[in-house]
């Protein structure tokens, strides 16, 4: 990967990111379905979303999902795509449903958006959502932390020291963000943290900006996240680096610049970024 030596600034994401909960969605359900005329359904809505995390159900990582007709969406290669019910049935595929900002369509890109078209097949009220939201972040501040928390992965970023800029942009909330990040001691890493970032329009945004002001040229930016779709769909139609995080099989037909399936090989990766950073100061 001799681009390496190219990069100057690096983006990060943060939930399944700089740390990974394979267990926070079931939580999250629960909070969202307590109290509900959902509740006794908790247990096979959990478990289809974990079929859909795992690959085992028809609709997958990747795919996109329409609220309004309770369809599921998936592109192929070669600008085609396919469309089709909860049960797998095909449908008739409305293609401009997908052009534009897809505002209207959900993109299951991680486990939070997957939880997310759940709460919108079920109709669940937002504020609702928002509180489950709340109360899982709660829940890792008050101990799960400390199983998320990975020392090294933090080192590694610390030392990536040749670099212009070290940038954590998330869309979640400055409220229970700034909380988060200390809590992962993960606060004096960064040259800058946006929350609210609005991603992805907003991380496409900021690095036009970056350009503008000549921090970087896009061949020198690297994103690394685990949404696709935020994280890195912007930053390769720019020009950029991406690095995707991919816990989870994904039907996303894009082939990204490099692939990382978790923390630990994430912690690698940032170790060669750091050496190529090293060898192009030494040249």
């Amino acid at each position: 990967m001799d681009w390496l030596q190219d990069i100057k600034v690096v983006l990060f994401d943060l939930d399944g990111t700089l740390y990974q909960d394979d267990t926070f969605y079931k939580r999250y359900l629960g909070h969202l379905l307590r109290e509900t005329e959902y509740e006794g359904a908790l247990a096979d809505v959990t478990e289809e979303v974990g079929r859909i995390l795992s690959g085992q159900h028809r609709c997958r990582i990747g795919d996109w999902y329409h609220p309004g007709r309770k369809v599921w969406m998936r592109l192929l290669q070669e600008q085609r795509a396919v469309a089709f019910d909860w049960s797998g049935t095909p449908v008739e595929l409305d293609l401009h449903a997908l052009e534009g900002s897809r505002k209207d369509l959900i993109y299951a890109g991680d486990a939070w958006s997957v939880t997310g078209v759940m709460a919108s097949r079920l109709q669940i009220r937002e504020e609702r959502k928002r509180d489950a939201f709340y109360r899982v972040r709660e829940e890792m501040l008050a101990g799960a932390c400390g199983r998320v928390k990975h020392p090294e992965l933090i080192e590694a970023i610390r030392g990536l020291t040749k670099l212009r800029a070290k940038v954590l942009l998330t869309n979640s909330p400055r409220d229970t963000g700034e909380e988060f990040i200390r809590a992962l001691g993960c606060e004096e890493l960064f040259d800058r943290i946006h929350y609210a970032a609005d991603k992805p329009e907003g991380i496409e945004l900021f690095v036009r900006e970056l350009v503008r002001q000549g921090v970087a040229a896009p061949y020198q930016i690297l994103s690394i996240g685990d949404h696709a779709w935020n994280d890195l769909h912007p930053i390769r139609k720019l020009g950029g680096r991406t690095a995707w995080i991919a816990p989870y099989p994904s039907s996303d037909p894009e082939v990204w610049d490099v692939t990382i399936t978790g923390v630990d090989e994430l912690t690698q990766f940032l170790g060669q970024l750091h050496e190529a950073g090293m060898a192009a100061a030494a040249s």
